[in-house]
C-alpha cells in the first residue's frame, strides 16, 4: 500500500473492489495527520484513542522477557491469543465507524495498522465464498515493526515470528464473517525473508500446521489448568501409592525367588533347605542354621536379609569364633567412653548398628550365658544396655545364627541357654556338607570362575574335563569355603585357557582318593600323597586310606623310589 492504495480483492466470484476514498486519505499524506500528542498532559492520541508510544527496542524487551518466562511455544501462542482479540475488537469499532460496511471494514484493518506504524500492507489475493464456506486471503507486510522487534530479541531465528499480526488480522476477519478464521504467516522479515507474507482460510480448511493456534484459542486459563493438573496430579499419586503398594508386594515375592534362585543350590539335598530359606524371606522370625563350617551359612544368612522387607536397614555380620569373650560382648551391646580401663571413646555396638535391620551371629556356641542373655533381652524387649550406660536403648533386629554343633549337644553341656535356643530357634534349618551335593559343585565352581576370571583378567580361563572330575572325586572337608578358595588358586596360577587338574592344591587331590580301593588307586595318586606328606610313607598312607605295607607294595609295583623318612 506504498501508493495508499491497495491490489483488487474479490471478495465474491464477480466482485473486485479498489481501495476507496475514505480509507486512501488516511494514508495518502507524508506525514501523519491523525496523531495528536499533548506533553503538558502527558497523553498521546491516534483517532482519538489513547495510548501510548513504544519504540523497537521496548517491544524486543517484551518479546524477550515473555519467551524467556513463558518458553517459546506459550509465548507465540499468548501473542497470537492478544493479537486476536485486538482484531476482534477493532473489527467491531470499524463496523460501527462505517455503518456495518463489511467491505471497507475488511480493508479497514490493515489501513489502521499501518496507521499506528505496523508495516506496510500490500493486499495479494482476497476472494471468499460464504456459500461455498470458502476463503483465500493473501496480504504482504513491509517493515514488519514486530518482525524487526523480535530479531532484535531472539538473535538466531528460523521461524516466522509475527505472532500477534497473524492473530490481529484472524481475529479481525473472523468478527466481521462471523465464523473463526485463522491467519499464518509464510514467511517473516524476522528469519531474513524480504517481506512477511500472511494466509488467511476458514479453520476447516486448513490442517494440522494450525494445531498450535487452536490449542491457542482454546487454551484455558493458567489458573485452571494448574487446578485441573492438580487434581489429575493428585488421582495420579493416589493411584501410584496403590501400584507402588501392589508392586512391592510383588517386589518382595519375585526378589525372594530370585535372589534364592541364585543361590546354587541344585542337589536334591538343598531342596528342603532352599524352601525354608524361601519362607525365612517372608517372616521376621529369627532363623539358627546348623552345619559344618564352610557350608554357605552366611551367603544363605544373606539371601533371607536381602529378600525381607529389612532389605534396605544394615546386616551386621559378627564372628563369634573370632573374639575372645570379653570383647564379643562389647561387640555386641557396646559401651560408654570411660565404661572401664581403656574406653577412651565409645562403640556402638552390633545390635544397634543392626537396628531395623539383621544380626547374624557365626558359630553361637561361642557365645557365654551371659551374652546370650543381652541377645535374649534384644529379642525380648527390644532394648540393649551398653556397658557403662544409664539407660538401655531401643534396638530392632532380626537375628540369624549359625552353628556347626548340635544344638541339643549345646543344651545337655550347658553351653547353650534353653531360653536363648528356643527364642533363636524358631526357624532351624540344617545345611549339609558340600561332599553329599555333588550336583552343586561343578555349578559353585563356575561361579568362582567367573568372580575370579574378572578379578584377574582372566576371561578365556574356563575348567578342563579332567579338573570338573577331579573337583567331583575330593570330599571337600572345608565345604564351599574350601572349594572358592581352590578355584582362586587355580585361576592365579593356571594358564588363560583350559585349567589342568594340576593346578588344584596337591592337599585337595590327596583327598580325591582318599578310602580308594587300593586297586584303584593311581600312580599320579600314590605321588601326590607322598609330595603332600614330604615323602614321609606313613602320612602319605594315612591321606589315601591305606596301610603303610600297602603303600609300600603299590610304590614297588609303580615303580616310585623311597625319597623321603620311614616315619609316621
Amino acid at each position: 500500500m506504498g501508493d495508499g492504495r491497495m491490489r483488487p480483492a474479490k471478495l465474491s466470484a464477480n466482485v473486485f473492489l479498489e481501495l476507496p476514498p475514505v480509507l486512501t486519505h488516511y494514508v495518502e499524506n507524508v506525514r501523519n495527520l491523525w496523531i495528536e500528542g499533548n506533553p503538558k498532559q502527558g497523553k498521546l492520541s491516534l483517532l482519538n484513542r489513547q495510548g501510548v508510544f513504544s519504540d523497537i527496542e521496548s517491544l524486543a524487551v517484551a518479546r524477550r522477557q515473555l519467551i524467556e518466562v513463558l518458553g517459546l511455544e506459550r509465548a507465540r501462542a499468548l501473542c497470537y491469543r492478544i493479537g486476536f482479540e485486538q482484531g476482534r475488537r477493532d473489527a467491531a469499532r470499524h463496523l460501527r465507524v462505517f455503518g456495518q460496511n463489511a467491505r471497507l471494514t475488511l480493508q479497514g484493518g490493515p489501513v489502521f495498522r499501518q496507521l499506528q506504524g505496523r508495516g506496510i500492507a500490500t493486499s495479494v489475493k482476497f476472494e471468499f465464498d460464504l456459500d461455498a464456506r470458502t476463503l483465500y486471503r493473501e496480504l504482504t507486510l513491509r517493515d514488519s515493526t514486530e518482525a524487526m522487534a523480535h530479531r532484535v530479541a531472539v538473535q538466531a531465528n528460523e521461524d516466522c515470528a509475527c505472532w500477534t499480526t497473524a492473530g490481529y488480522l484472524s481475529g479481525h476477519v473472523s468478527e466481521i464473517l462471523g465464523r473463526r478464521v485463522v491467519t499464518l504467516e509464510t514467511s517473516c522479515g524476522a528469519r531474513g525473508d524480504e517481506l512477511c507474507r500472511f494466509v488467511s482460510r476458514f479453520d476447516p480448511e486448513w490442517g494440522n500446521e494450525v494445531h498450535w493456534v487452536r490449542k491457542a484459542l482454546d487454551m484455558p486459563s493458567v489458573d485452571s489448568e494448574l487446578a485441573e493438573r492438580e487434581a489429575v496430579a493428585a488421582k495420579a499419586q493416589t493411584m501410584a501409592r496403590r501400584a507402588q503398594g501392589r508392586l512391592n508386594d510383588l517386589n518382595r515375592r519375585l526378589r525372594s525367588d530370585l535372589i534364592a534362585a541364585s543361590v546354587v543350590a541344585d542337589s536334591p539335598v538343598m531342596e528342603p533347605v532352599m524352601a525354608l530359606v524361601r519362607r525365612a524371606m517372608a517372616s521376621e522370625a529369627p532363623v539358627l542354621f546348623v552345619g559344618e563350617r564352610g557350608v554357605g551359612c552366611e551367603t544363605l544368612a544373606q539371601a533371607i536379609h536381602y529378600g525381607s522387607k529389612r532389605k534396605a536397614k544394615p546386616l551386621i555380620t559378627v564372628d563369634c569364633k573370632g573374639l575372645p569373650e570379653p570383647m564379643l560382648l562389647q561387640e555386641l551391646i557396646g559401651f560408654n567412653k570411660g565404661a572401664f580401663a581403656g574406653a577412651v571413646r565409645g562403640h556402638t555396638g552390633a545390635l544397634v548398628r543392626a537396628n531395623g535391620g539383621t544380626l547374624y551371629l557365626n558359630d553361637i556356641s561361642r557365645l557365654s550365658v551371659e551374652t546370650q542373655g543381652h541377645l535374649l533381652t534384644a529379642l525380648e524387649e527390644s532394648q540393649v544396655r551398653p556397658i557403662g550406660a544409664d539407660k538401655p536403648t531401643k534396638t530392632d533386629i532380626r537375628l540369624i545364627g549359625a552353628t556347626r554343633e548340635d544344638p541339643k549337644d549345646l543344651l545337655a553341656s550347658g553351653a547353650l541357654r534353653e531360653a536363648f535356643y528356643y527364642a533363636l530357634a524358631v526357624l532351624p534349618i540344617p545345611v549339609p556338607p558340600l561332599r553329599e551335593r555333588g550336583a552343586d559343585i561343578l555349578g559353585l565352581a563356575e561361579s568362582f570362575l567367573a568372580e575370579f576370571g574378572e578379578r584377574y583378567d582372566r576371561p578365556n580361563t574356563r575348567f578342563s574335563e579332567e579338573f570338573k572330575r577331579a573337583l567331583l572325586d575330593c570330599d571337600w572337608p572345608g565345604n564351599v569355603r574350601q572349594l572358592r578358595n581352590v578355584i582362586e588358586h587355580a585361576v592365579i596360577i593356571g594358564p588363560d585357557a583350559e585349567l589342568p587338574a594340576g593346578t588344584i592344591p596337591e592337599e585337595v587331590l590327596a583327598s580325591r582318593w582318599r578310602g580308594s580301593p587300593p586297586r584303584t588307586l593311581s600312580e599320579e595318586a600314590v605321588r601326590a600323597a607322598l609330595r603332600q606328606a614330604r615323602g614321609r610313607r606313613g602320612k602319605a598312607a594315612s591321606q589315601l586310606g591305606i596301610g603303610r605295607t600297602t603303600l609300600w607294595r603299590l610304590m614297588k609295583r609303580m615303580g616310585i623310589e623311597e625319597d623321603g623318612s620311614d616315619g609316621p
